[in-house]
């Protein structure tokens, strides 16, 4: 799995250069590595919901798919360490024959991809309190990928003006949202660093629910921004 705090890591971390401005999506290299398996966990759930809402980005992953396909013809194998199968084997027997089920999702989460609810369903928390008309999710990713969140937008309303500690990644799955630089719908992906101040608000119309992946807490700006250096979050 990529490391995220890695400095060759295709993620936000590192690379503000990883989603094409133009199309919103996500470019060759991270498709790359969602298709050899080596991207973090987070990020491949990003692609994915992306995936479900723009089915063009299969074309895209198709090249990917073949580009991986020329580098393991030319990697040089590797000779397989001596009981390495009878390990493999010895793993698979140890897993346990049914999954444990998940409970059921909101009903109102029909309305995302599939692989959000099933997200929602196995990890996802409760729903939290953010401003109001804001609500978050956490889905339960491990600390070094970031924090992970689903967000629920009522709209007219919005997060308060801020900047960002780190890298920000959001992918509109439903509804949409304006930041005062663009306009963001549903399978746009919008990107923020340290750099960009903004406030996000969801247009009037459906109700916006976003994926947000962020390495570092956002920064409030203006008064609720004292406040919260006061409280020292």
């Amino acid at each position: 799995m990529t490391d995220r705090t890695s400095k060759q890591s295709p993620d936000i971390t590192s690379r503000e250069d990883a989603v094409e401005p133009l199309a919103r999506q996500f470019g060759e290299e991270i498709l790359l590595d969602y298709v050899t398996g080596t991207l973090d966990d987070a990020t491949r759930l990003m692609v994915a919901a992306q995936m479900a809402l723009r089915p063009e980005i299969s074309e895209t992953l198709a090249v990917a798919g073949d580009l991986a396909g020329l580098m393991l013809e030319e990697a040089e194998p590797v000779p397989m360490g001596e009981g390495a199968f009878a390990d493999v084997m010895a793993a698979i027997d140890a897993l346990p024959e049914t999954a444990p089920s998940a409970p059921a999702p909101d009903a109102e989460l029909d309305v995302l991809p599939a692989v959000i609810r099933e997200r929602v369903a196995a990890h996802g928390g409760k729903w939290s309190f953010v401003t109001p008309g804001v609500r978050a999710m956490d889905l339960g990713f491990e600390a070094g990928e970031g924090e992970v969140k689903l967000y629920r937008i009522d709209p007219g309303y919005g997060v308060p003006t801020h900047t960002h500690k780190g890298q920000e990644m959001t992918l509109v799955l439903t509804g949409a949202f304006g930041d005062g630089r663009d306009r963001y719908g549903p399978g746009d992906i919008c990107v923020a660093s340290p750099e960009i101040t903004h406030k996000p608000i969801a247009e009037k119309g459906a109700t916006c629910y976003a994926l947000a992946i962020t390495d570092a807490p956002l920064q409030l700006t203006g008064a609720l921004g004292l406040v919260q250096r006061v409280l020292g979050s």
